[in-house]
């Protein structure tokens, strides 16, 4: 997935003079992509040691873990809305007829 968004960063490079706001919001996508998958792993790497240190009951491991989770939802649906918006940015609308 590292090397599909690098590529797409790239491609969105390339394509920057004939279409600079799909790209813009592509890079910023990719971006915020990026950033979660670091912050998501990180996050399940150093969790169970974290919440060993801190004592947790196993109640409250599982509540913390479901908001992360739930937060990284969020992260996804935000990075398939940017990428959808791309994708339509900048399209021409054709006149409704219209009907009487």
């Amino acid at each position: 997935m590292i090397l599909v968004g690098a590529g797409a960063i790239i491609f969105a490079f390339v394509r920057w003079r004939s279409g600079p706001r799909a790209a813009l919001i592509t890079v910023i996508a990719f971006l915020i992509y990026f950033i979660d998958m670091f912050l998501f792993t990180a996050f399940l790497y150093w969790f169970p040691e974290m919440t060993a240190s801190w004592r947790l009951s196993s109640s409250a491991r599982e509540w913390i873990d479901w908001i992360i989770f739930f937060c990284d939802d969020f992260v996804t649906a935000a990075f398939i809305i940017l990428l959808t918006a791309a994708a339509f940015v900048g399209r021409r609308r054709d006149a409704i007829p219209e009907t009487t």
